[in-house]
């Protein structure tokens, strides 16, 4: 059983990095006419509540969901502005925007590995 979860999980995230690599090379560029984005502190840029969350618990404490968020920068390479609208320090932006299309493939990979763990689950 251990083995067929390990398999799932390594076949969704190949599919992911396929799919991620794919919009990388069509992804377009924020516009420039959008409202100013907003500044966080270097030392604290990750903000400390969420919104926006469509997949991941809603009460998820702020060390899970950036140990979750390392992992997938790690797994596939990427930084966080890969899929969030934030500069590569983090300091300006919106986490919580849906503008990207990785962002929105990072989401299909959570519900199927979701799934995945539990069974009885339905991928929404």
């Amino acid at each position: 059983m251990h083995r067929i979860f390990l398999t799932g999980c390594l076949l969704s995230a190949c599919v992911l990095a396929a799919a991620l690599a794919q919009q990388s090379a069509n992804a377009p560029s924020p516009s420039s006419s959008q409202a100013a984005p907003a500044v966080r502190p270097k030392d604290h840029p990750i903000p400390d509540t969420f919104v926006n969350l469509q997949v991941l618990p809603k009460d998820i404490s702020k060390p899970e969901l950036v140990g979750m968020m390392k992992q997938f920068a790690i797994t596939f390479g990427v930084r966080c502005s890969y899929c969030h609208a934030v500069s590569d320090d983090l300091t300006q932006g919106s986490f919580d925007s849906d503008e990207k299309e990785p962002k929105k493939k990072a989401r299909e990979l959570i519900r199927i590995l979701m799934a995945i763990r539990r069974p009885d689950a339905t991928l929404k």
